[in-house]
This record gives C-alpha cells, sequence and structure tokens, in this order.
C-alpha cells in the first residue's frame, strides 16, 4: 500500500516539473527586395553634314566621309552648280547614313532629289529611282540639261567668229558736168542772171566778151 502511494506521488510530482515544451511557430518572414534595374539610354546627338567635298561627297558632322551612291563625278561644267545645290540642301541639315545614301530628315534620297533637279548625274549603275529622276530632268531641261551646259560635263568651245568683210565705201560719183549755155547776146546772159561771164564758165563765149580780158557781159 505504502508502494503504491509512493509511486502515485512520484507520479504527480514528475507532472508538474516536466512541462511539454511549448512549440513555437517560429514565422520566418520572408522579405523579398525587388531590385528595379533602371537603365538610361542616351540618345546621339543627329548627324549633320558638316561641310561639302564635291557635288557626291559630304563630310558628316562625327567625321565620316561619305561618297553618294548612285552619283556620277561631276563634270566641269556643272561641278560648281553641283556643291552649290548640296551645300544648300544638307548643309547644317540632320541626315541619315544608310551604307553610301543619305537620307533627308524627310526620308528623301538626297541622291534622287539631286538628279531630279539636274544638279547631279546618275552614274552608269545608278538604281531606276535615280534614273527615272534623270529622265524626268533631261526631259524638262533642268539644271545642267539646260542651255548652261545642254547635258554635257565639258561645255564646248564656242566656235570663232569669222569676221564678215566690210562692204567697200563706193565712190562718190562725179558731178554731172554742168549744162550747156548759150546766151545769144549779153541781154539774154543778164536777163538769165549769169552775167558777168567768165572764161570757162558755160555760156562765155568770146562774141560776148568785147575787150577779150575773159570776162564776158561785163
Amino acid at each position: 500500500m505504502i508502494m503504491i502511494v509512493f509511486l502515485l506521488v512520484l507520479s504527480a510530482i514528475n507532472a508538474c516539473t516536466t512541462q511539454e515544451p511549448t512549440g513555437l511557430a517560429t514565422s520566418a518572414t520572408s522579405t523579398t527586395s525587388t531590385t528595379t534595374s533602371t537603365t538610361t539610354t542616351t540618345t546621339p546627338p543627329p548627324v549633320t553634314v558638316a561641310s561639302i567635298v564635291d557635288g557626291r561627297t559630304v563630310v558628316l558632322s562625327n567625321g565620316t566621309n561619305v561618297q553618294i551612291a548612285g552619283l556620277a563625278q561631276p563634270g566641269e561644267c556643272w561641278a560648281a552648280s553641283a556643291v552649290e545645290f548640296a551645300t544648300k540642301t544638307l548643309v547644317g541639315k540632320p541626315v541619315t547614313a544608310v551604307g553610301s545614301r543619305l537620307l533627308l530628315v524627310d526620308g528623301a534620297d538626297y541622291a534622287v532629289l539631286a538628279v531630279s533637279q539636274g544638279a547631279a548625274r546618275a552614274e552608269a549603275a545608278a538604281d531606276a529611282a535615280i534614273q527615272q529622276a534623270q529622265a524626268v530632268a533631261r526631259q524638262a531641261t533642268l539644271g545642267f540639261w539646260g542651255p548652261s551646259c545642254g547635258g554635257l560635263d565639258v561645255k564646248p568651245a564656242p566656235q570663232p567668229v569669222v569676221p564678215q568683210p566690210q562692204p567697200q565705201p563706193q565712190p562718190e560719183p562725179e558731178p554731172a558736168p554742168p549744162a550747156a549755155a548759150y546766151y545769144a547776146n549779153c541781154a539774154a546772159a543778164k536777163a538769165a542772171g549769169a552775167a558777168p561771164l567768165y572764161a570757162g564758165q558755160p555760156g562765155y563765149r568770146p562774141a560776148l566778151d568785147r575787150d577779150k580780158d575773159g570776162v564776158a557781159c561785163e
């Protein structure tokens, strides 16, 4: 009996001193940090045409030389006008270089534009658009297709002017000899207002010169 009581007391003591561990629910809070990567895109400045070398070669603002495809070497007769047109159309203007083609800000192809205005000639290997533009300019006699060059690279030298022989002045006709005059007498000579009559004058005759001094009808 004593043994049983002892066991019960021992069990009670164990129940009081031994506690079931309390499970602490540790909530692991996972903090996700999202890093946003911001990419800054720097737009390069637009490329412009800095200068003109000749009617088909330009220097861009980035230092690149572009020889425009489809255009022939400027001819002597129209080289200056080709540079003038390129300078007016391109210098200081934004352009896009696509290979050897030069596109204006409105998308127009400079080679087609220049050829269409008679400011450039299409080379033999130029594409159909450039060739067509040249045909239109030639028909309309624009630019160097007009009288300035007649479509030629070198304008023919003017033909020398052969001086025309000047007509020789015609000699003035000899004055007609005075009409023969005859006065029957001095009264007739005086009536005609011809007296006095001197030797050698029409109407003089010795018969009217009484004193034979060469003066008749004095």
